[in-house]
């Protein structure tokens, strides 16, 4: 998975912004963690310790970017609980909408695959379609799988989880063809 995405970016440095307090050391530890983005992470610690004039009224510019960043942050609402207790229709919604086969919403719902061979540009799209950020979402595939209790429900034998497989598996499995497959591990 590519670190350097912009959802996972924003991610980043929206945690740090919450966290930030100057001279607490959170600076020095993101930094540790994510120096990919080291540039970014300086420059907003930076704009975070700047003293600001509250009198002075946010320009027309500055009060757009925080109502698009508000609305951002209102809609990606899903948490992990929140997946973890979700329907499977929503993943197979999100799926649909993704132009991906029901198969592969079930195979994340029960979290059948690894998250690490999911193209970037899915992983977004779903997070979005989840309501969720790339990190919830990753979190949430990273737990082990699951047998969803429906599918229990309907085996006269117990099902027990599977193993994790691979995005591709799961594609090939649901019977895409070879450019449909392809299409769709692009990462680009």
């Amino acid at each position: 998975m590519a670190e350097n995405s912009p959802t996972i970016r924003e991610d980043v440095l929206g945690a740090f912004a919450m966290e930030f307090e100057s001279g607490t050391g959170v600076l020095e530890r993101y930094l540790s963690q994510y120096p990919e983005y080291s540039l970014q992470l300086v420059d907003l610690s930076r704009e975070l310790s700047r003293e600001i004039d509250e009198d002075r009224p946010l320009s027309a510019d500055e009060l757009a970017t925080v109502n698009t960043r508000m609305r951002r942050l209102q809609k990606r609402v899903a948490t992990l609980q929140s997946l973890l207790t979700a329907p499977a229709k929503i993943f197979t919604d999100a799926v649909k909408a993704s132009a991906l086969p029901i198969q592969a919403g079930l195979a994340l719902r029960e979290r059948r695959v690894e998250v690490s061979t999911i193209p970037v540009r899915i992983l977004e799209t779903l997070a979005e379609e989840l309501q969720a950020s790339v990190a919830v979402l990753s979190s949430y595939l990273a737990l082990p799988p699951h047998v969803s209790q429906l599918r229990a429900n309907k085996s006269s034998i117990k099902p027990t989880a599977a193993e994790k497989v691979s995005f591709e598996r799961i594609l090939r499995e649901a019977g895409l063809d070879e450019a449909t497959l392809s299409k769709q591990l692009n990462n680009d």
